[in-house]
């Protein structure tokens, strides 16, 4: 069969070449791009993201706005859901493309970012705010012990699940396709018998009530949008999941394996590319569906859903009782209402729905911190500008490596665990997750916008959103620095 004609010999400029062509990289290798599975064997990455976004905004941050400043802040929450799918969406666009992490993908573009990404995941995701959370959500639970115990168990049982899998990112999918269902089946349960349609009139409109309640902070306000959905970093480690998954390029990357049950595979440092033909371009149209359905249906519709209803309830019983949910107790207190209102049964199915939430994130945000150490610890390691200064790292797998920080990981979180404000944490994380966000958002447009040939560089549409949440980030950012620092 004659070999097939290109349809576009489109590549970045020689001027763009030369800006991200670091000597210290290896440039692309060309391979061919693989044709998507059937389309129930790609979902799965959604549901890790949407396990990030459950435990965080949608159970602490949001339900704790809405009760004390009202539903009318509803539009924040769909705004920020919808700016983090663009996010997403593009995220995963280079990831595909290329088989690369946004980590390594910015470091061409300027490599000392290296250090930036790996000291901003931990000062974000080492804080053990959701564990001292689940802990006194199974302290009421079980009717015994103390939070501390119970978060230290909970931090274990991470360990065990993942030393469980033979390969990291698939124990982590299967558990969350158990866990992130059962929680919304419980939620959508509880809506049912609790919320009336005046509520539901009343958070419709909030959606069209474009204001910001008078006073209200800077920090909270962006923790706000950050938390609508996952934010921060964690929008980032989409493209180490896809890669993970192998989609698009990253099948000829490799993936984490345990080191101690499972086979070990080589992960590849180098990043690809394909030639754009009309067979590869209709299996790029083909991933690029797939991540429309996973980040759209799965991320940012039943996202959106999940928050809309757990705030609502939250408004709906705790609001009538001047009652607003904070600090370690926030699962508890609106478990207790839903006692008073249902008896025992109505208190028991709420921290039984809110210890999934919870523990879905605290694993995911553990397995995401992790991932990004690993990734960026590895692949400087063995190429870029500072392999010398990871050398330390070289003659460890990218197993070894995982394996290794998630339990120091978990031991760190153990230690720290005496401090006892997830809210605090959360407002604090999201106020840095938002700062890097706006690092990070304006980097994305030009990367897929410059190291991806033409044909699969987003759309105009597409480059416009961006940069309008590239102005959002940059402009709330500048603002808290100005509230913190200057005034």
């Amino acid at each position: 069969m004659a070999e097939e004609e290109s349809v576009d010999e489109s590549t970045p400029s020689r001027y763009t070449a030369i800006i991200f062509s670091m000597p210290a990289y290896p440039q692309p290798e060309q391979r061919e791009l693989p044709p998507p599975p059937h389309w129930t064997k790609a979902l799965g990455v959604g549901v890790v993201v949407m396990g990030l976004a459950i435990g965080t905004g949608e159970l602490i941050m949001w339900p704790h706005l809405v009760t004390k400043y009202g539903v009318h802040l509803i539009w924040l929450a769909a705004l920020g859901i919808l700016a983090q799918y663009f996010i997403n969406q593009e995220v995963a666009r280079l990831s595909i493309a290329r088989g690369e992490s946004f980590f390594t993908s910015s470091a061409r573009l300027f490599p000392p970012l290296v250090f930036f990404w790996f000291i901003a995941a931990v000062l974000l995701y080492i804080w053990p705010g959701w564990a001292s959370a689940i802990g006194t959500t199974l302290r009421e639970l079980m009717g015994f012990g103390s939070y501390i115990g119970w978060a230290l168990v909970t931090l274990l049982l991470v360990l065990i699940l993942t030393f469980t899998g033979k390969i990291a990112y698939v124990i982590l999918e299967r558990t969350l396709k158990i866990t992130v269902p059962l929680f919304f089946i419980l939620l959508v349960t509880i809506s049912f018998f609790n919320l009336r349609p005046s509520h539901y009139q009343k958070a419709f409109s909030g959606l069209l009530h474009f204001s910001i309640p008078p006073g209200m902070d800077m920090n909270i306000l962006l923790s706000a949008i950050v938390f609508a959905g996952a934010g921060g970093m964690l929008n980032l480690c989409i493209s180490l999941w896809y890669r993970d998954k192998q989609f698009g390029m990253g099948t000829y990357v490799g993936r984490i394996t345990n080191p101690i049950t499972g086979k070990p595979e080589a992960v590849s440092t180098s990043s690809y590319t394909f030639a754009i033909t009309p067979k590869n371009m209709k299996h790029w149209k083909g991933w690029m569906n797939f991540v429309r359905i996973d980040q759209g249906i799965i991320f940012t519709l039943l996202g959106f859903v999940t928050l809309f209803l757990l705030s609502l309830n939250a408004h709906a019983v705790l609001g009538p009782k001047g009652l607003i949910p904070e600090g370690i107790n926030v699962a508890v207190v609106q478990a207790n209402i839903f006692g008073q209102e249902w008896g025992p049964i109505g208190f028991n199915v709420f921290l039984i729905m809110a210890f999934l939430m919870l523990f879905s994130v605290m694993w995911t945000v553990i397995d995401a911190l992790t991932r990004m150490l690993t990734d960026i610890l590895y692949t400087n390691s063995h190429t870029g500008p500072y392999t010398r200064f990871f050398s330390f790292c070289k003659s460890c797998s990218t197993g070894k490596l995982y394996y290794i920080i998630i339990t120091a990981v978990c031991i760190i979180g153990a230690f720290l665990l005496p401090m006892k404000q997830p809210l605090t944490l959360l407002t604090i994380s999201a106020v840095l997750g938002g700062l890097t966000m706006a690092v990070y958002t304006p980097m994305l447009i030009v990367l897929t916008n410059t190291q991806l040939p033409k044909p699969i560089r987003p759309s105009w549409f597409t480059n416009v959103v961006m940069i309008l949440i590239s102005l959002f980030f940059i402009f709330f950012s500048v603002r808290v620095i100005q509230q913190n620092i200057f005034s």
